[in-house]
């Protein structure tokens, strides 16, 4: 049986960049391991919508009980 585990990846050392027409990939570093993450323009777009929203509204967050 295969165990999992959980990495965290961080923006330090984040790789961002164009592959072609409406294409993206950024690269994180989780533990070690090289994560890549491709998007067409259309996913980059919804990525900074929601990252955007989320930003926008975050200060109203409550804390878990």
């Amino acid at each position: 049986m295969v165990s999992k585990k959980n990495l965290e990846a961080s923006l330090d050392g984040l790789e961002i960049g164009a592959t072609g027409p409406n294409k993206l990939q950024f690269v994180l570093d989780a533990q070690g391991w090289k994560v890549t993450v491709k998007l067409t323009a259309e996913e980059a777009r919804w990525l900074a919508y929601a990252l955007t929203h989320w930003a926008d509204s975050s200060g109203t967050i409550s804390e878990p009980a």
